[in-house]
C-alpha cells in the first residue's frame, strides 16, 4: 500500500476547514456560558440556575470538544474519500491524472490506480468512525435529536458527487459547504456544549463558512478546464472565469467585514487597561489578503495552500478574541 498516496487522498490541506468551526463554536459557547454564570450569580437566589449552565462543566466541555474535533476530521476524510470514489467511477478524474502529476497536485486515489472498491471501503471506515464519535457526543450531552443533523451531514458528503444527480455537479457545492462547514459545524458545536446558540455563534459560523467556500472556490477554479470537459458544472464552470475570480475576492472581503463588525466595539480589559479587540482582525485580513494576492498573481497552488491555512488562522484569531473577552 502506498501510504503517501493514501495520505494525499485524505487531502490534508482541506482538513483545517473541518477543525476551524469546532474551535470557534467552542469559544462562542464559553462566552455564552460566562454570561449565564454572571446572570446566575447576580440573581441565583430568585431564579434557579439554567440547566444548560449546570451541564456545561469544564470536564464535559473538554470531552465534547475533543470528540467533535475527531468527528469533524473523520467526516471530512470520509467526504474526501467519497468524492474520490464517485469522481473516479464517473470518469471525471480520467483527464486529471497526467496534469496533476505534472503540476505537483496530489493525485486522486482512483485516478492513480487504486481500486474503487478499496476507496469505498476507506470511505465506510471513516464514516463509521464519524458515527461513533457522534453517538459518543450525544451520549454525553443528551441531545439525541441531533442524530438527524448527523444523517444530513453524511448524506451531504456522499451526494456531493455521488448518486445519479450529484449536486456538486450543478453549482451547489459552495452553498453546501457554507451550510455544513459553517452554520452546522459551528452552531452545532455551540449547541452541543451549552444547549443554545447566540448572535456571536451565528457570525462566527458565517465566517467559517465563507472561508471554506473560498477554499472550495479556489479548488474549483483550478480545475475549471478539466471540469468543463468532463461535464462537471461547478459554480466556476457555470459563471465563467472572470465571475469566478471576482467571487473569490468577494467571499474573503465579506469574511473580513463580518470579523470587523463583531470585534470593532469590543474591548479587552486587563486590570485598568482597555485594549480594542479589533486588532484581532488585522492578522485575519492580512492572511486573507495574501491569499487573494497569490491568486491574482496566478500562483493558484500557493493560494490554495494558504486558503487551507487561512481557515485555521481565522478560526484561531476568533477563538483567541472571544476567549480574551472572558478575562
Amino acid at each position: 500500500m502506498d501510504t503517501k498516496l493514501w495520505i494525499n487522498g485524505m487531502r490534508p490541506k482541506t482538513l483545517p476547514a473541518s477543525v476551524a468551526p469546532v474551535c470557534v463554536g467552542t469559544a462562542a459557547a464559553l462566552v455564552v456560558r460566562a454570561r449565564l454564570q454572571d446572570q446566575c450569580n447576580s440573581g441565583c437566589s430568585a431564579t434557579p440556575p439554567d440547566p444548560n449552565l449546570v451541564q456545561a462543566t469544564p470536564g464535559r466541555i473538554i470531552a465534547v470538544f475533543i470528540l467533535l474535533v475527531l468527528l469533524a476530521l473523520s467526516m471530512q476524510i470520509a467526504a474526501n474519500f467519497a468524492n474520490d470514489y464517485s469522481d473516479g467511477i464517473r470518469g471525471t478524474d480520467e483527464k486529471r491524472g497526467e496534469a496533476e502529476a505534472v503540476s505537483g497536485k496530489p493525485q486522486r486515489l482512483v485516478a492513480a490506480g487504486v481500486a474503487p472498491r478499496k476507496v469505498l471501503q476507506a470511505t465506510m471506515v471513516a464514516a463509521g468512525l464519524t458515527c461513533i464519535m457522534g453517538l459518543a457526543v450525544m451520549a454525553i450531552t443528551g441531545h439525541w435529536w441531533m442524530i438527524l443533523v448527523g444523517i444530513c451531514c453524511l448524506a451531504a458528503g456522499w451526494f456531493y458527487v455521488g448518486g445519479q444527480h450529484p449536486y456538486g455537479y450543478h453549482g451547489l457545492g459552495e452553498l453546501s459547504v457554507f451550510i455544513f462547514f459553517g452554520l452546522v459545524a459551528t452552531l452545532g458545536t455551540e449547541y452541543f456544549l451549552i444547549g443554545s446558540v447566540d448572535l456571536t455563534g451565528v457570525l462566527a459560523a458565517c465566517v467559517c463558512g465563507l472561508n471554506s467556500v473560498g477554499l472550495l472556490m479556489l479548488n474549483n477554479y483550478r480545475d475549471i478546464d478539466s471540469d468543463r470537459k468532463s461535464g462537471k458544472h461547478t459554480y466556476a464552470v457555470l459563471v465563467g472565469d472572470k465571475a469566478a475570480r471576482i467571487s473569490i475576492y468577494l467571499v474573503y472581503a465579506i469574511s473580513v467585514l463580518i470579523s470587523l463588525g463583531r470585534f470593532v466595539t469590543v474591548f479587552w480589559t486587563f486590570g485598568s487597561v482597555a485594549i480594542p479587540a479589533v486588532i484581532i482582525v488585522i492578522p485575519i485580513a492580512a492572511f486573507l489578503l495574501l491569499i487573494c494576492i497569490r491568486f491574482a498573481q496566478g500562483n493558484q497552488p500557493k493560494a490554495f495552500v494558504l486558503a487551507g491555512q487561512g481557515t485555521l488562522i481565522s478560526a484561531l484569531c476568533w477563538t483567541i478574541g472571544l476567549l480574551l473577552e472572558l478575562v
